[in-house]
């Protein structure tokens, strides 16, 4: 059996990620990122009243900041469980990859998109108790401004696929005049799913998008 055989599948979860006990590992992961957050920035979280009232499937999408992201929208939506498409790269040194199996999260290669990772996808969905996590814009933006490439349409294919909405995250960072870094999360509402991938892709880009540059403006 040749090395390339034996090299773990990244792009797979098992059943038991998907089960309570990793839900409670990815709950501890949250609660120790928001303690560190807490201490060195100023966290604002707005539209609250458009959080799903129950932990059904949906897909959760956010644009791309920092490394805090996944975790910080976990924290906005009341740790609802969710499994987050994380880059391939990201499995790649023990210690992240460690913190990725305890998130229950799986990788995507950004190169070329693998049958795995959307079977797993959907997998996620169809779980029932677990949301799907997925940063569109893919790569992180510091102002939180759309890259080159735009949306992906990934987003909008899971849902479709699933049928199940989308529920729109913005982050904008900014520095307070007392130097303090801040985080504001506005929570959208959520966006049902629809047939043409390419509109519902531009939808979500600019419902995300539009909701970054309110949440500015007001700071």
């Amino acid at each position: 059996m040749s090395s390339e055989a034996k090299k773990p599948n990244y792009t797979q979860l098992t059943d038991a990620q998907l089960q309570w006990p990793h839900w409670v590992y990815q709950w501890i992961c949250i609660q120790l990122i928001h303690i560190y957050v807490s201490l060195f920035y100023t966290l604002r979280i707005h539209g609250r009243e458009n959080k799903p009232k129950e932990w059904k499937p949906c897909v959760v999408a956010c644009n791309h900041i920092s490394s805090l992201d996944p975790p910080l929208v976990s924290v906005a939506l009341d740790y609802m469980p969710i499994s987050y498409m994380a880059k391939l790269e990201l499995f790649e040194k023990p210690l992240m990859r460690l913190y990725n199996w305890l998130m229950s999260s799986f990788a995507v290669n950004r190169e070329k998109l693998e049958i795995s990772t959307v079977k797993t996808a959907m997998k996620v969905l169809k779980h029932g108790k677990w949301s799907l996590g997925i940063f569109p814009e893919g790569t992180r933006k510091k102002d939180g401004t759309e890259d080159g490439g735009g949306a992906k349409k990934g987003v909008a294919y899971f849902a479709k696929m699933g049928k199940v909405p989308v529920l729109p995250l913005a982050m904008v960072h900014s520095v307070q005049a007392n130097g303090r870094k801040r985080i504001d999360i506005q929570i959208g509402k959520l966006i049902p799913p629809e047939d043409d991938i390419d509109a519902f892709t531009e939808k979500i880009q600019k419902t995300i998008q539009a909701m970054a540059d309110e949440t500015r403006s007001k700071l």
